[in-house]
Parts: structure tokens; C-alpha cells; sequence
């Protein structure tokens, strides 16, 4: 049996089963199982996610009766994934490797798996669609929580909807920070490079964002001496519009795994003080790992809930930076799963953020900020904290608010863009008095 496709059933079956997170289930396993193809490993995890309702919506034309258990269904998926998605693999190898993992795991159902691929190979391993017009082609098409799609659609239109899921589905380019501590981007794509990668200076948002291809790139030196950091172009573009000063007071309140944090001392030039908190104490020390990698000096990490009062940051900080907890419809690409869930109602945000602007100094900044598309997350949450003009809000007029003392100066909704960044909502706030 092919231990490549048997790791990865593995995954897919802790993922279905046992609701993990796919990119901790998948590094955990390609490590344990010292997998010498992790590469494919990953492609065939990962595109399962991404392509699920669509796979399942194929399957089912095939079936008596649809209904199958999770490792039936689960080898399915992975041999109609091979055969209509994978040029690389022959139909041999999907249809042979899948029907003997079957046959090891549960002996007797093969012979099914057999005739159902067997059967989708004589149809030219051609994907099926629904009609535009019906109401689940979305879904289906772009392998999505039908509500996710509705929500899209009602805000931004079904073009425009259509755009964004196509974005989503996609694998997202890596991104990386430059660490202007110790390099810059022109003399660090030179080095990438060398090195081997393609890299290169594209992003629109922040000229410290550089795009890289190619493999292995977390084990160079480079990375290791903290030349660099993995994050996402939306997400430094958040930290480029709070823009922080040298020797400036700043506190992240949702700081794990401190890449903002890292991103805003870098930005301060390791000058001055910035506080990182989270409410768990194993994520402090991924936050103090990832200072001193980078040879952040300015960086305290601490225990911390955001949407409890803190009386001693009361009008303390210069800047602060909520980056709230949310249903992370911007990031479906990097976290297929969360395609399949509809969005939770978060009840911390407007919390986090009336805390935040508590806690910053009269004529300082505080940004909020979510990796969602979703008003009632982001404009919604703005609006509500009734702040003296949120006139910016899509050029919507609302009546002047009841917090007088702050000021919505700038509001942007990124939305997921293929080959780009993903979603994320930013609104700059500023304390009057």
C-alpha cells in the first residue's frame, strides 16, 4: 500500500472525523510518518478540501444510495481527486492505490470502490457541474457552505461573488516580511534567489512584502537567522496602516502568533515598547520565540483578554492594535475547512474594540482589524461602537455618533484576490481627546 496515500487518508479522516485543523494535522503526519513526498502528500489533502462538495456532487451520480461511511466516502473523494485533477498521476496508480487502501482498511468494500472509479474513468474522469441559474451551482462549483455563498452574493453581487470564491479556492501564493532589522527586499530577493527560489517585489500594499516559489524556503539559513517572516500581504498592509513610531508605546491585544507584533517593532526600528498579549499561555512563548529569531528586543508578551478592562492601559498606549478573533472568511484558501462551516456569531469583537479605544492616548490610533468578509464582523461593528463620524463606512452617511471623542479616519475591505492577498477589513480610528 502506498504510504503517501495512506498518510494522507489518514489526515482527511482526523479532519472529518475529528474537526482538526488541516495545516496542523498534515505537518504533524508528513513528520511522524517521515514522509519523502510531502508534496503530494499535501496537493491531495489539500485539494480534497478545496474541491469537496464538488467531488461529493460527482460521486453521488454514481451511487444507489448515497449515503457512505466516512472512509467509503473519504476514498472516493481521493481517487476521483487523482483522476480528474492530478495530470501527474496515472489512472492506473489512482484507481489501483486507492482500491488497495480500501482493501487494507476495511477488507470487502474495495470491489465497490473499484466499480465506481472504474466507472468514472469510462466517463473520461469529467467533472460535472450545476446550471448557473440554479441556486447551488455556487456552492457546489466552489465547493462552499451554500450561506457563505448567499452572504457574498448579497453584499458584493454575483459576479463579484463569483470572482471571490474562484479567489478562494485557490492555493494562496507565499508571502513573506522583510526583516528591515537586518536586510532590505532588494538585497533579500537577491539572496532567495541565489538560492534557488523566485521571489520577487509585486505587492501593491507593502513594499516590505515579497513573493517566493519554490520549496524548502523555512530551512535556509535566511529563515533561520531571521532575515524573514511567513505572513500574508493584507496582513503586514494592516500593520503599515497603523504605522507606528520609533519609541512609541503600542499594544497588540490579540498578539498569537506575533506576527504583527514582530511586524510593528520591525517598523519601530526595535525602538520603544510594544505589548503582546493573549489569553493562553502556551502562544506567549510562540510570540517570545519568534521576537528573538528576529532579534526583537522591544517585544513583552503576557497573558492578557482583550475584552476584560484593564484599568493600569487606561489612555496608555500610542497605538493599539485589535485584531480580533472572527469567523476568517479571507483566509478559506489557507483553511479549506472552514469553507464547510457556517460563520459563527462572534460576540467579543465590539468588546475587544470598545477596550481598545479605552486604552489608547488622546491623539493616538487604534486599528481594527479581521481576516472576514462579512459586514456584520467589520462596517457593522464600527457603526455600533458610535464613533463621532463613520461617514467613511462605503461612502455611507450615518448620523453623527455618541463617542465624541473618536473618529473612523479610514476604513478598507480587502477582498480575496487570486495570485494576491486574501480577505481582511481594516478601519483606523483616532482618539480626538
Amino acid at each position: 500500500m502506498d504510504k503517501d496515500r495512506r498518510t494522507a487518508f489518514l489526515i482527511l479522516k482526523n479532519i472529518e472525523e475529528k474537526k482538526a485543523w488541516s495545516n496542523i494535522e498534515t505537518a504533524k503526519y508528513i513528520q511522524r510518518e517521515k514522509s519523502e513526498h510531502p508534496a503530494f502528500i499535501r496537493e491531495l489533502v489539500y485539494g480534497i478540501l478545496r474541491n469537496k462538495y464538488l467531488l461529493d456532487y460527482n460521486i453521488d451520480k454514481y451511487l444507489k444510495k448515497p449515503k457512505l461511511g466516512v472512509s467509503e466516502r473519504l476514498w472516493l473523494r481521493m481517487g476521483f481527486y487523482q483522476l480528474a485533477f492530478m495530470d501527474g498521476v496515472s489512472d492506473y496508480a489512482a484507481i489501483n492505490e486507492t482500491v488497495e487502501l480500501a482493501r487494507k482498511f476495511k477488507k470487502g468494500s474495495e470491489g465497490f470502490i473499484n466499480a465506481v472509479l472504474r466507472n468514472f474513468q469510462r466517463d473520461d474522469c469529467t467533472l460535472k457541474y450545476p446550471e448557473k441559474d440554479q441556486k447551488d451551482y455556487l456552492s457546489v462549483k466552489y465547493s462552499v457552505d451554500r450561506s457563505i455563498a448567499d452572504l457574498w452574493v448579497k453584499n458584493y453581487g454575483f459576479d463579484r461573488a463569483e470572482e471571490m470564491l474562484f479567489a478562494s479556492n485557490t492555493p494562496a501564493p507565499l508571502s513573506i516580511r522583510v526583516n528591515t532589522l537586518k536586510t532590505d527586499p532588494t538585497s533579500l530577493v537577491k539572496k532567495l534567489n541565489e538560492l534557488g527560489f523566485e521571489s520577487e517585489e509585486k505587492s501593491l500594499l507593502s513594499k516590505d512584502c515579497i513573493y517566493v516559489s519554490g520549496s524548502g524556503l523555512l530551512d535556509t539559513d535566511l529563515y533561520h537567522e531571521g532575515y524573514f517572516s511567513v505572513q500574508g500581504e493584507a496582513s503586514q498592509y494592516a500593520v503599515k496602516l497603523l504605522g507606528p513610531k520609533e519609541g512609541s508605546t503600542v499594544l497588540d491585544l490579540c498578539a498569537a502568533p506575533g506576527g504583527k507584533s514582530c511586524a510593528m517593532a520591525e517598523l519601530m526600528k526595535d525602538k520603544g515598547s510594544v505589548l503582546s498579549f493573549d489569553i493562553y499561555d502556551h502562544r506567549i512563548s510562540l510570540i517570545e520565540k519568534e521576537a528573538k529569531r528576529l532579534g526583537i528586543n522591544i517585544i513583552k508578551a503576557q497573558l492578557g483578554d482583550g475584552t476584560v478592562y484593564n484599568e493600569k492601559l487606561n489612555s496608555f498606549a500610542d497605538y493599539v492594535l485589535a485584531d480580533v478573533p472572527c469567523s476568517g472568511l479571507g483566509t478559506l484558501r489557507e483553511n479549506p475547512e472552514i469553507k464547510y462551516r457556517k460563520p459563527d456569531e462572534i460576540n467579543v469583537q465590539a468588546a475587544i474594540l470598545l477596550n481598545a479605544l479605552k486604552y489608547v492616548k488622546p491623539g493616538g490610533f487604534v486599528l481594527y482589524s479581521t481576516c472576514t468578509v462579512n459586514p456584520l464582523e467589520n462596517e457593522e461593528i464600527i457603526k455600533n461602537c458610535n464613533l463621532i463620524d463613520s461617514s467613511i463606512l462605503h461612502g455611507n452617511s450615518y448620523e453623527e455618533g455618541k463617542n465624541r471623542g473618536y473618529k473612523a479616519i479610514a476604513s478598507r475591505q480587502l477582498l480575496p484576490k487570486a495570485g494576491g492577498h486574501g480577505g481582511f477589513y481594516l478601519c483606523l480610528i483616532k482618539r480626538i481627546f
